[in-house]
């Protein structure tokens, strides 16, 4: 087992060895369950996250043991680099890879707490949306995008913000950093993991569009990027549901 501990939770280390043990009998508050699991722990008055990664097969131990890193791994390594250009993410606590003959089976990322909460209630649920939270948002993008930060799974609810519009990201396994802004077509494809073109869509959009100084066709190119990537996704997911169907039938 390897084991890559923060210079801030050195305390914790003993703990941080018994973390699978602690998973797989159930321990801590269980948050989420699906392909993925994450469940909160109190240790010596500290809120910490635990997420453990669905198992790899034989085909992604291979991957993640010899050409590229695991997802724990990469999640501790973004959040650093997060940090170090300005932008912020639950503190980063350890990562931790199992292994099993010399491969990588099993991945663990610890965070600290966060109480902020996603953005997509308040930009995608309520009924009007809300309109200072959406520049906020767009501005926030925009400023990862200039600062050459690209989350590639930007979607409402990795995004958390607090009462005073302060972000944070989440489930960052998942990064591109550049040394300059992200360019521009990138930035459209990115743009659009943010929900249907619906009018917080393109609110978004147009405040997004003036912090980074793009034109009218600028605007008219991220509608078409739009456009095609839901087409795109709801051809997918039609082909996925008739490949269910015809197993069950």
């Amino acid at each position: 087992m390897k084991i890559i501990v923060s210079p801030d939770y050195q305390h914790q280390k003993e703990w941080i060895q018994q973390v699978p043990h602690l998973f797989a009998a159930g321990g801590g508050e269980l948050l989420y369950k699906g392909r993925n699991q994450v469940r909160l722990f109190m240790v010596g008055g500290e809120k910490l996250v635990v997420k453990r990664y669905k198992r790899n097969d034989v085909i992604k131990s291979l991957i993640y043991t010899f050409f590229r890193k695991s997802k724990a791994r990469r999640s501790y390594d973004n959040a650093v680099a997060l940090r170090l250009r300005g932008f912020q993410t639950p503190r980063e606590v350890a990562c931790i890879e199992q292994t099993r003959m010399g491969f990588v089976t099993q991945v663990f990322y610890i965070c600290a707490y966060t109480e902020k909460q996603p953005v997509r209630p308040r930009l995608i649920e309520q009924e009007p949306f809300d309109k200072p939270l959406a520049i906020a948002y767009a501005r926030y993008v925009a400023s990862l995008h200039e600062a050459g930060v690209l989350h590639c799974d930007l979607n409402p609810t990795n995004v958390l913000v607090d009462s005073d519009s302060h972000f944070e990201l989440i489930d960052i396994n998942r990064m591109k950093f550049y040394d300059g802004p992200v360019p521009k077509a990138e930035c459209m494809e990115n743009l659009t993991l943010f929900y249907w073109l619906t009018p917080a869509y393109r609110f978004i959009l147009d405040e997004y569009a003036r912090q980074r100084g793009w034109t009218s066709d600028d605007i008219a190119e991220a509608i078409r990027v739009k456009e095609r990537h839901d087409k795109r996704w709801i051809l997918r997911k039609k082909i996925t549901h008739f490949g269910r169907y015809e197993v069950l039938h």
